[in-house]
């Protein structure tokens, strides 16, 4: 089995691999090594229990809102066509299907700015916007400052985070065990069977890909309540997350291949499997993934 990064190396990650977001200030600070000790995972709504779920979704939401008009703001206004694009990959970001490349650049004050340079201001807490229409990606980044913040407003830690993580996963293992379901082991053969049978021979080029965040845990994959899953909607209510990826670490962008197969818990079933490949780049749509039935 393959451990991958935590932070995947192809477009990707954003599906596959959490984020990272810092304690202090909205992106990445100081040294690997301190900034190591006070990274949190941002997919706060994963770690945690689903009775808290509903009601830290729309405290962070508020803390978005007040991050977006007073404490981060801006040293110009947004053009109503950034506003307009702003709206539309702030929901690609809710949704986890887009995410910016990196962090927004970080300077201690504004006399240390960059002229043309998007960054983030920590004195004032305000952005720098350069004076030209603002790409996609430093968007995003904006977005994903603005969803850091709002998170650190709440005051998750690690370690909260990580008790919130076994807790919920614990009450998930537990009605498998009572409902008599399937180990990982046996999700994972299950699902390189539907890979095998879904592309082929390509099948052959993939290994499964184990990410150190659940090995730190003693797992193998990603568990899930789906109940509320639309694209799984009836396929049961708890799923193993099995995902294949190349072999090597570093692939030519053509020969790029990752295949995700969702496994009931209990029964074993598939509930959905899918690919993508190719040199899709970061910014990827529906057309770029292939669904298989089963």
């Amino acid at each position: 089995m393959k451990k991958c990064n935590k932070i995947g190396k192809t477009a990707l990650a954003a599906l596959f691999a959490a984020g990272v977001l810092s304690l202090t200030g909205c992106g990445k600070t100081g040294d690997d090594s301190k900034q190591a000790d006070t990274a949190v995972s941002h997919e706060i709504s994963e770690a945690e229990p689903k009775s808290a779920e509903s009601q830290t979704d729309v405290e962070v939401q508020a803390s978005m809102d007040t991050a977006r008009t007073q404490g981060s703001s801006m040293m110009r206004a947004y053009s109503d066509m950034e506003k307009e694009r702003m709206a539309e990959l702030e929901q690609s970001y809710q949704n986890e299907t887009t995410k910016p490349e990196k962090m927004i650049q970080e300077v201690d004050i504004a006399e240390s700015v960059t002229e043309g340079t998007l960054c983030y201001i920590r004195s004032t807490g305000e952005y720098y916007l350069p004076d030209r229409e603002l790409t996609d990606e430093e968007l995003l980044e904006i977005i994903d400052c603005n969803s850091r913040i709002a998170v650190n407003s709440q005051g998750w830690t690690q370690e909260k985070i990580d008790e919130a993580e076994r807790r919920d996963r614990a009450l998930l293992e537990e009605k498998v065990t009572v409902a008599g379901g399937i180990s990982e082991d046996e999700a994972i053969e299950i699902a390189r069977r539907a890979m095998e049978a879904d592309i082929g021979e390509k099948a052959k080029e993939l290994e499964v890909c184990i990410y150190p965040e659940l090995t730190s845990n003693g797992w193998k994959l990603h568990l899930w309540d789906i109940t509320d899953w639309d694209e799984y909607k009836d396929k049961g209510d708890i799923a193993y997350s099995v995902h294949f990826g190349n072999k090597e670490d570093v692939v030519d962008p053509k020969d790029f291949f990752n295949y995700n197969c969702f496994v009931n818990a209990v029964d074993g079933s598939i509930c959905g499997a899918y690919s993508i490949s190719g040199d899709v780049g970061l910014y990827w749509d529906v057309d770029d993934f292939v669904w298989y039935e089963h």
